[in-house]
């Protein structure tokens, strides 16, 4: 984040925690983690010291209590400022994690106080989230009562045989606590949470109890049972289309010859669903050049077959135009593209 931003989330951050009694210390604990993250060692003192001045911590302490029953008029103007350039400078996404920030930083002490939520309510007005969204995300992060959770955009993973709400999804595994999963539709941000006492691991870090993350592309979550969530297949249990939509791959070469009669691949057997990434890995020589050739049709197996959809793609290639992309060396990638656009246009 920009400095400009940085300073005026430092400024959001003490308007929203000095109100209904002041400062609490895990409130103050979550802003220095939040610097922790996103600045450098020799900032995090100035940008703390501008936030105790801001809330008051530092004249009063963590036991300043205040009696004021509504955010003052002042601090809703400030806050209206503070959110109007954060507008100008924010894409939707970051105004999505910004929000849900705040509503963390409350949630670190259970703090969900009146003026708090108040600050926050007109921050997602200001940052056009709707209302609708607005409930999902404030009821992800402040609930931790399922039931509660009856929304469509909601996954939860447990071991219980019946999830515990009509509208959210639900993902039986052997797991002590409960895994949830957010989707914010407007700009598909998906977030995980977990609520238990087991070790899981996202992308290899341990996941804090009872703390929002951002779950991300190619994210994945390992549970202490050995059992590993894909971003795929997270993102596949959200949307219905994706689990209709199906599509397979199965190679199987029993004999690749060369034109010169020598053998260049034997026996090789592939077998895979949507949204799986396969490497191939090999020496010099090995013959992984040869096996993508094959496998992506332009070259045909002297025996076996290459089926997409049960599909043939040498003797049926009419069923499969467009669907297999072919990138021949990396020096060919364009550059301003990501790789599904990559694929896409070859394709």
């Amino acid at each position: 984040m920009s400095e400009e931003i940085l300073k005026a989330l430092t400024q959001l951050f003490a308007i929203i925690t000095k109100q209904d009694g002041g400062v609490t210390i895990n409130e103050r604990q979550y802003v220095i983690r939040f610097f922790q993250q996103e600045l450098d060692q020799a900032s995090i003192q100035e940008y703390l010291e501008r936030y105790d001045k801001y809330s008051g911590y530092s004249e009063k302490g963590p036991a300043f209590q205040q009696t004021i029953t509504a955010p003052s008029v002042k601090d809703s103007i400030v806050t209206l400022g503070i959110c109007k350039k954060i507008n100008r400078t924010l894409t939707q996404k970051q105004k999505v994690i910004v929000l849900i920030k705040l509503l963390e930083l409350v949630g670190s002490d259970n703090n969900f106080t009146p003026q708090r939520m108040e600050i926050i309510n007109t921050v997602s007005t200001v940052f056009n989230i709707s209302a609708e969204e607005y409930k999902l995300i404030e009821t992800f992060v402040v609930t931790t009562n399922m039931a509660e959770l009856n929304f469509s955009d909601i996954l939860v993973v447990n071991n219980h045989p019946e999830k515990a709400a009509k509208k959210q999804k639900h993902i039986q595994t052997e797991i002590n606590g409960n895994l949830f999963f957010m989707k914010v539709p407007s700009v598909e941000l998906y977030f995980a949470q977990y609520l238990g006492e087991e070790a899981h691991y996202l992308n290899g870090f341990v996941m804090q109890h009872n703390r929002i993350y951002l779950f991300s592309h190619g994210s994945t979550i390992k549970i202490q049972s050995g059992y590993a969530l894909y971003y795929s297949d997270i993102v596949a249990d959200f949307n219905e289309e994706l689990q209709t939509t199906k599509l397979s791959f199965n190679a199987k070469i029993e004999e690749y010859k060369f034109s010169s009669g020598t053998i260049g691949l034997r026996d090789i057997n592939i077998s895979e669903g949507p949204g799986k990434l396969i490497g191939i890995m090999g020496a010099s020589g090995a013959g992984k050049t040869t096996l993508l050739n094959v496998l992506a049709g332009l070259e045909k197996p002297s025996k076996g077959e290459i089926l997409i959809n049960g599909y043939n793609i040498h003797s049926r290639p009419d069923k499969i135009k467009g669907v297999v992309g072919y990138v021949s060396q990396d020096d060919l990638l364009i550059e301003e593209l990501t790789v599904f656009e990559n694929l896409y246009y070859n394709a």
